[in-house]
């Protein structure tokens, strides 16, 4: 298969082209030639910023396409109108995000998305994220029409990860002591390896699968007890957790997803409990998670090693994530017992 990656050189992009060339296919990357300079010399490197002139992209035939960076709708139609009909088949990363709400559990393919008040809007914020997808998607139906699947991932983890969340639980446990476990060991989590993300896209774009699908994992349902407790069993069994009372921690200022990965609290957890039936209906299989865990963990000391930066060496900065340990230890100090 001839396939084009948009990007190809970061996280996802970077997994779904290592893959594509272990498969065999033939791969271009479109991409701006700022991360990962080296990788991958045996596909066909076109540089430019899909943002703007997509000359690069003038000559050329693919069995199929997949974008991983289109973050506006504007994005999506350029790119439709630079390849016509030269691509036979469109795959848009689009996001678990673009639901309008999370209300009730298990949120399907058929749930309501987002609608932006200013639809023109080109600012990508935490208001503006969701919506953006969305019209994305639109893009991507009518200007695809009949030859385009869109996934929506939810949360994705494992190496190259620039995003430092699962990363942050990942060391957390490594270094061990008391750990602090954010509200009830029952509450929901979902997380999807970007490997088995990849593998799963690839196989959508060899059988040229049509329509919307999310993308998330575990296959079997997944609790913040079981994810930090198969954490401290894997990475540090001398490690103990902590569990702390989610209101305590919402009353101190301690922010889910942010200050503490992954987490959600009860009247958001809804987030993690998307319905994937039809991805695992179409292939989707997820590695166990001790797999997932450890090869992050060999990754981050690696990337530790060889850089002061740690795990994130490529693209821009981003917000740190994770308590810091000096307030994690007052937490765990001041935190209300039984």
């Amino acid at each position: 298969m001839k396939l084009l990656i948009i990007g190809g050189t970061r996280f996802l992009g970077r997994h779904i082209a290592e893959q594509a060339l272990q498969r065999g296919h033939r791969l271009t990357l479109l991409h701006r030639g700022r991360s990962g300079p080296g990788l991958f010399p045996q596909a066909d490197h076109r540089l430019a910023d899909r943002d703007g002139d997509l000359a690069a992209l003038a000559q050329g035939e693919w069995d199929a396409a997949i974008d991983t960076s289109a973050y506006v709708p504007r994005q999506v139609r350029a790119l439709a109108a630079a390849l016509g009909s030269r691509v036979a088949h469109y795959q848009l990363v689009s996001s678990i995000s673009v639901y309008a709400s999370f209300d009730r559990a298990g949120t399907d393919e058929n749930g309501a998305t987002a609608v932006l008040p200013d639809p023109s809007v080109e600012t990508v914020t935490g208001e503006t994220y969701g919506g953006l997808k969305a019209l994305c998607e639109q893009a991507a139906m009518w200007a695809f029409a009949g030859r385009c699947l869109v996934n929506r991932p939810g949360l994705l983890v494992g190496p190259h990860d620039p995003t430092g969340r699962f990363t942050w639980w990942v060391q957390r446990l490594q270094r061990g002591g008391t750990v602090l476990a954010p509200g009830r060991p029952d509450t929901p989590v979902q997380f999807i390896d970007a490997r088995d993300a990849a593998a799963w896209m690839l196989l959508q774009a060899e059988q040229h699968t049509t329509g919307t699908f999310n993308l998330t994992g575990p296959a079997q349902a997944l609790t913040m007890g079981h994810f930090l407790e198969t954490g401290r069993q894997t990475l540090n069994p001398a490690a103990t957790l902590q569990w702390v009372d989610e209101q305590f921690l919402l009353d101190q200022g301690v922010a889910p997803w942010s200050d503490l990965p992954v987490w959600l609290p009860t009247a958001q957890a809804n987030l993690h409990t998307v319905n994937i039936a039809r991805a695992l209906a179409t292939g989707l299989q997820c590695r166990p998670l001790q797999d997932t865990l450890r090869d992050t963990a060999d990754w981050a000391d690696q990337q530790a090693s060889a850089s002061p930066r740690g795990p994130d060496t490529n693209g821009p900065a981003r917000p740190a994530v994770g308590l810091a340990p000096e307030r994690e230890a007052t937490l765990l100090a001041t935190a209300p017992q039984g």
